[in-house]
């Protein structure tokens, strides 16, 4: 397993819409095997600032996700949303081992 942190900026005024457009990607992603969590967050300092925690089972599984639907269409609907580029960070697992018993 892995995981990867995502940062997302949009434009001020755009957070409504924001969420509008990620929360289909989001129950979308949530439904996908492969995927274990999908947690998005807003930064209370900057509000325009969010980040999607993302952890799947392996990397099929990630690829699997960049190939549906729901994901093209959130990365087409964000674009005009955004003020650049997502930056994307990928973290090995460490812990827990075994997320079948743990509440993630």
């Amino acid at each position: 397993m892995f995981a990867m942190l995502v940062e997302i900026n949009i434009k001020a005024g755009m957070e409504a819409e924001f969420l509008n457009v990620f929360a289909a990607n989001h129950y979308g992603t949530r439904k996908e095997p492969g995927n274990v969590r999908f947690d998005v967050l807003q930064d209370p300092k900057i509000t325009t600032r969010f980040y999607a925690y993302e952890v799947y089972e392996n990397e099929a599984a990630l690829e699997a996700h960049r190939q549906t639907e729901h994901y093209h269409q959130c990365v087409k609907d964000l674009e005009p949303l955004m003020t650049g580029t997502r930056s994307k960070t990928v973290f090995n697992w460490i812990l827990p081992q075994d997320v079948s018993h743990e509440k993630i």
